[in-house]
Parts: C-alpha cells; structure tokens; sequence
C-alpha cells in the first residue's frame, strides 16, 4: 500500500468531517474551544490553516527588517525557505549531523551571524529531539526559535518544548491525526500571539465545499489504497514507466504552486476547526503506540542499533521510518515490486545556501536525503509483513556484498 495513501482518519471519522462541513456558522466559538483545549488554560494556542500559514503570520508579527536571515534546518519542505523570501528575509541552511537528521550544532555556531535573527528547527519523520543546546546557542544569538512539528505530533499533552518561542503543528492530509487540514500553533509571547491573531482575523474564510471537496478525494484515495487497486495502479505506473508518486502524488498536495501566499492566507473554515477538535479528542494513540513497535522490530531485525544508533531514541514516533541505503533506487524498486510501499525525498529538499555564502552548501545534509529510504511502518501493517519486508532488504544487503 501506498506511503501517501495511508491516511490516518478512520471512515467514522469522515462522515463526522463531512456533516460538519455542511454546519453553517459558529466559527468563533469553534476556534475558541479548539484553542483552549490545545493550550491547556495557558492561552498561548492560535489555529490557522496550515503550518505554513501560521508561518507566515509569525513572520508578519515579528516584522524583521529587510534581509534578515532566517536558519532553516538544511532538510525541509520548499515551501518554508519561500516564505521567508516572500517576506524579503534570506534563508540559509544549517547542515544536520547524524543518521536522524538533527540539527548540527557546529554547524549553526558557524552559519550564524549578525544578520540572523530566526531559526526553524524541523523535527522530521516523527523524530522529537533534545532542544536543550540549540536553544543554548539560540539564545546566545538572541535568535527567535520556531519548531516546525508538522510530521512529529503524537500525543494530546505534547505541544512542543515549553523553552521554544513557538511551536508549529499539521493536522494536513497525510499527517498523524489528520482532519484533512488545519495547524495549532503555540507561542509563548501575548503580544506576537495577538498580533497574529489580528492579521489572521482580516483573512477571507476558506470556503466550506473546500473540506467537502477535500472529504470526498481522500474517501476515494483511501478506498483504492487496498491492496487489489493499490496492485493495479503499481502495474499501470510501470508500464507508463512512472512510479506510484508521479501518478499519485499530486493528489495529496495541500497548496498548488501558483500564488502560494494568497492560498495561505485563509482561516480555516467551521468545518475544519470541528473536525480537528473531534480528532485531537477522540484519536486512538495506540495506533502511535503499534507504530513505534514496528518501527523497533525494524531496528531489531536489521540490527540498525549497531550501524544508525540514533534511530534507537525513545522520544521518536516514526511517522515514517528512515533508512539509510547505499543503493536506494535499487532497494525501492525491489521493495515496490513486492507490494511495500517505500519511498525517498518526497517533497523534502535541502534548503540552497545564499549566492553570496555558497559554502554552505550543506554536504551532509545532501548525502542524507540521497541516501534514505522511507520504509512503511503504519498500524496495519502485520508483523509477518514487517518480517518479510525486513528479509528482502537484508537479502538485497547480502546480494551487494557477495557480488563485491
């Protein structure tokens, strides 16, 4: 089945999104309610379309002067760093270390500079790392400190580190917990949270048939991620000579490429707000719990505590699993004929380094995405299968190493 297609929203779940998106009305008192159970009492939570939205807001609020740099962590949607340029800002990359593709704290003691005054730390792939001594070197620079959680929520009481200026959540189409849409932010300044909420309060509405529009697609991508369509769609790309993304993966994008700021720019409507405050109260968390487990049998089967020990960390959900290959298109394709539905990059990219700073160019970072491989891990999966996708890696791993 399909990495994209495994949307983590029950057909219940669906049906509630559906008739909420047909409710007229009571969008404030939803966005109260949604707020105040995400913050907790604390009233430093704002609901906005999307992470990106709620970007945008913060880069509105802060209102840096022109040519400010913004640090991104090297590996991230593109869609970030072009934020920041809309806003006359440069991004600039700060390369990451490890297997896990964590910050380098070397790295941004270097790529630091007067100029910089916002660093976005992005935790991927369900990874939830130590923030103690970035926020250390943070503060030494006086740098504002965004976590972008967009792929790393997973539990109710987790709401980022408590020392981050702010921290950014996605509940978007192929996230833990989705609702097909919306994002929480928590900030911990009154004045830049109300500022953000003022510019957003001037923002259109997206309209209702949007969530309906949107419920009825992933309805549809979720009834042919079964294995019988899911098997046709993987022999129809072949013979097109396309894989499952090309054909696919147009399908579970949230904002087209066209005016993307203007697409931002939205609240997000009744519905959406409804239908996120229903999957936060009601979300089954051992289906994060039966993830974790596959993604330790991984770990144990493929003994990667030995040669990519970071993935043994007890604060990672895996919404995806991370695999570093040496031969990655020939792992996938194998992998793809056999029925998993394992990846790379997606739409990941390394943030380019500014003209005028071209060394840093982020190497690690480069070689990192270049070389991992996203394998499933999602509750459905048996252990069987776990088993049997675990096999084909290591007889592919023995094959390489008998012909060398």
């Amino acid at each position: 089945m399909w990495i994209r297609l495994r949307l983590d929203i029950g057909w219940r779940d669906l049906c509630f999104g559906f008739c909420s998106s047909l409710l007229p009305g009571g969008r404030q008192v939803a966005q109260a309610k949604l707020e105040d159970l995400w913050s907790g009492g604390n009233n430093d939570a704002l609901v906005c379309l999307s992470v990106r939205s709620g970007f945008d807001l913060l880069l509105q609020a802060l209102d840096l002067p022109t040519g400010s740099e913004v640090l991104f962590s090297a590996v991230t949607i593109p869609d970030m760093p072009l934020i920041a340029k809309a806003h006359d800002l440069i991004p600039v990359p700060v390369d990451l270390s490890g297997s896990d593709f964590q910050l380098d704290l070397t790295a941004l003691q270097k790529t630091v500079t007067s100029k910089s005054k916002v660093l976005v730390v992005s935790h991927l792939f369900g990874a939830r790392p130590e923030m103690e001594e970035i926020l250390k070197v943070a503060r030494k620079h006086n740098l504002y400190v965004i976590e972008d959680c967009a792929q790393a929520w997973c539990e109710p009481e987790w709401r980022g580190s408590e020392q981050a200026d702010a921290s950014l959540f996605s509940f978007g189409p192929i996230k833990t917990a989705t609702a097909l849409g919306g994002a929480l932010c928590r900030v911990s300044d009154p004045a830049i949270l109300d500022c953000m909420r003022n510019r957003q309060a001037q923002e259109p509405v997206q309209v209702g048939r949007k969530l309906t529009c949107n419920i009825c697609k992933f309805a549809c991508l979720k009834a042919i991620s079964t294995k019988p369509f899911f098997g046709t769609i993987t022999a129809l790309a072949r013979r097109l000579g396309k894989s499952v993304d090309d054909i696919l993966g147009g399908l579970t994008r949230g904002f087209s490429d066209d005016n993307l700021l203007a697409q931002l720019r939205q609240q997000p409507s009744t519905g959406t707000l409804q239908l996120l405050k229903h999957r936060l109260q009601t979300y089954d968390t051992q289906r994060i719990h039966r993830r974790i487990q596959h993604a330790q049998r991984i770990i144990t089967r493929l003994e990667l505590e030995l040669t990519q020990p970071e993935r043994i960390n007890p604060q990672h959900s895996f919404w995806l699993f991370p695999l570093l290959s040496d031969q990655p298109e020939a792992l996938i394709s194998q992998l793809q004929q056999e029925g998993f539905d394992s990846t790379q990059r997606g739409r990941l990219a390394v943030v380019p380094p500014p003209t005028d700073r071209p060394g840093l160019n982020c190497p690690h970072a480069t070689h990192l995405l270049n070389q991992t491989v996203f394998l499933p891990c999602y509750p459905e999966l048996t252990d069987a299968a776990i088993d049997r996708m675990c096999g084909l890696i290591l007889s592919l791993e023995q094959e390489k190493t008998g012909y060398n």
